[in-house]
């Protein structure tokens, strides 16, 4: 049996569908001794070895997979002959679309339905693109793994999907987030970029959908209360962020906000460490990783109860409406002047965490491609 994974998310490694595929990829372990697993990516991944292992062969689909024209069309036209050619017997395609036409049985997994729920947080021509390709592969997928069941919630209210079609199969954080007794170590990854002694965290893409502007404001609200910590941004630029940056000007904010773009992968836990609270008010998410990651490093977390988030974080957090500055504020300030109340929500969420692994990712997944190799 061949099993093919679509791989164009890993040009995309610091998002959360990057990480998932690397993470998914790096511990698959054939479950017979005629499985075969490829992935199909481009000589960039190969070059730089971002997934490593033994069980998987992988696949160079050339340049173009990493441009999004060219890749729509890697996709539609060239990936069904590739298919035929090796003999592939499932395709799991790990993120949102399955090409037109296809000879073999088919996984897709869905991270979230915001094309559809929240257009207004996407680029318009992405929203046209998926809006057309996602309920067509919802259709002809053999099983739809879901990352949360607000995500397989949303597919069953929007298309009608069968409840029994979807799989909800939870992300777990790596294991090097975890809490570091190194304190030496911790404060020298926060002096290599920069941070403070004392600081607010945020982790995740700069865009409208993680309502980083909504932080900022709550921010300039304890900053008036007289608190020492600055505000920590961590990650890349997305779409629509101008704003952001004119909020920090606007309100004089720019020696209080530190912006460090993207971060090295293995520095990442110790600036989790470093952190006195970790706040993550997105409007939306189909899962949430940046929870669970803090969690893991021992960091009470503050984050909205909607969408997913409250599935992901239990009672493990402070749990805020997004839309409400002064709420936001008032966590964040309950927690910082609250140290039993910050050492509760850490042993908390230490426990949540543990729930939640790569270990179980992987397993679960496997064996939704067994049923569907099994099925007739």
């Amino acid at each position: 049996m061949n099993i093919a994974i679509n791989g164009l998310f890993l040009s995309l490694k610091n998002t959360g569908g990057g990480r998932y595929l690397t993470d998914l990829v790096a511990g698959l372990q054939p479950f017979g001794r005629d499985i075969k697993y490829f992935l199909f990516t481009n000589n960039n991944i190969n070059r730089n070895k971002i997934v490593s292992s033994p069980f998987v062969e992988t696949i160079d689909c050339g340049w173009m997979i990493r441009f999004r024209p060219s890749r729509i069309l890697w996709e539609n036209l060239i990936l069904p002959e590739v298919i035929k050619k090796r003999k592939i017997d499932l395709l799991h395609a790990a993120g949102f679309t399955l090409p037109g036409r296809i000879s073999c049985k088919s996984v897709i997994t869905i991270f979230d339905m915001t094309f559809f729920t929240m257009p207004q947080l996407h680029l318009a021509s992405k929203v046209a693109y998926f809006q057309k390709m996602i309920p067509v592969a919802l259709k002809k997928a053999d099983k739809i793994i879901a990352i949360s069941k607000q995500t397989k919630n949303d597919i069953i209210n929007i298309f009608g999907v069968a409840q029994d079609k979807i799989r909800v199969i939870y992300i777990g954080a790596g294991k090097e987030f975890r809490v570091i007794s190194d304190k030496d170590a911790v404060e020298g990854i926060k002096q290599k970029y920069g941070l403070p002694k004392k600081y607010i965290l945020f982790v995740g893409t700069i865009e409208p959908r993680k309502n980083i502007k909504g932080l900022i404001h709550a921010y300039e609200v304890l900053k008036k209360k007289g608190y020492e910590h600055k505000l920590v941004i961590v990650g890349k630029r997305g779409w629509h962020y101008s704003d952001i940056f004119e909020a920090v000007r606007r309100l004089k904010l720019n020696s209080d906000i530190i912006f460090t773009d993207y971060v090295l992968g293995q520095d990442l836990p110790f600036i989790y460490n470093g952190a006195s609270i970790f706040v993550y008010p997105s409007f939306y998410e189909g899962f949430g990783i940046p929870v669970l990651e803090a969690m893991s490093c021992g960091i009470p977390v503050v984050t909205s109860g909607v969408s997913s988030l409250p599935e992901i974080a239990g009672e493990a957090a402070l749990l805020i409406n997004p839309m409400d500055i002064e709420g936001i504020s008032i966590s964040i300030d309950k927690i910082l002047r609250d140290s039993h109340l910050a050492n509760a929500l850490v042993k908390k969420g230490l426990d949540r965490a543990s729930l939640f692994s790569i270990e179980k990712l992987i397993a679960e997944t496997v064996q939704v491609y067994k049923e569907v190799l099994s099925s007739s």
